[in-house]
């Protein structure tokens, strides 16, 4: 894949998709600090939002943060652009591939130098009609397996089952009614459980098999 001209990925090379798990409310990393490159655009856009404004405005923060480690620019200095099906990628069109999901008080990042990702983390609600958005949106065997599954794990069964479809839609880029799309005779995602804090469920997506995940802790992109 060939990078885009001036665009560097710094410390990750082929083969691994890192994943950063973010809290979003911890002792240790200021509000502040996380939010601190955000455009003045984006503190608008949180503030806009109902209930989840600070998650939202962390989140991206924090993304902002990670990325900046890998292209050795100023997080604030980023610029984003979207493709026609809405994923965000840098506005200097090369490398890192990243992508970003958050719930409540944790966000999950994904990046790799050569390759497509998608990440999913669910907060594992009680209240979640899983039976129901099952069968709306799984593949039968997989609302099947839901079914069939004890109920003291059917909750789990359901969310590990959501997070590998999500992650899979979000590494190219769609919406949830959007059906997936049919993939080339060479081509293939492999989609991966990922181990987060207790009460959350997590997966992550990428192109090929050949790639494994490498666990990053923010410390590193502050």
């Amino acid at each position: 894949m060939k990078r885009a001209p001036g665009a560097l990925v710094v410390g990750l090379p082929p083969g691994i998709v890192d994943a950063w798990c973010v809290p979003l409310r911890s002792p240790d990393v200021a509000h502040e600090r996380l939010t601190a490159p955000l455009l003045d655009e984006e503190r608008a856009h949180a503030e806009r939002l109902r209930g989840g404004g600070e998650a939202w405005a962390a989140a991206h923060g924090a993304l902002r943060w990670v990325l900046a480690h890998y292209v050795g620019r100023p997080a604030e200095a980023l610029r984003f652009v979207r493709t026609p099906l809405g994923k965000p990628r840098l506005a200097s069109g090369g490398p890192p591939h990243f992508n970003l999901s958050w719930r409540e008080d944790l966000a999950l990042i994904a990046v790799a130098s050569d390759r497509e990702v998608g990440v999913d983390l669910e907060r594992e609600r009680g209240d979640t009609a899983i039976e129901s958005l099952a069968r709306d949106f799984l593949s039968a065997l997989e609302a099947a397996t839901i079914r069939q599954a004890e109920p003291a794990r059917r909750r789990a069964a359901f969310f590990a089952a959501w997070t590998r479809h999500e992650a899979r839609r979000k590494l190219h880029g769609l919406a949830l009614e959007d059906p997936l799309p049919e993939l080339d005779p060479g081509s293939l995602v492999v989609v991966r459980a990922l181990t987060v804090p207790a009460g959350y469920a997590a997966a992550i997506a990428a192109e090929g098999s050949t790639w494994r995940v490498r666990i990053r802790d923010l410390d590193e992109a502050l």
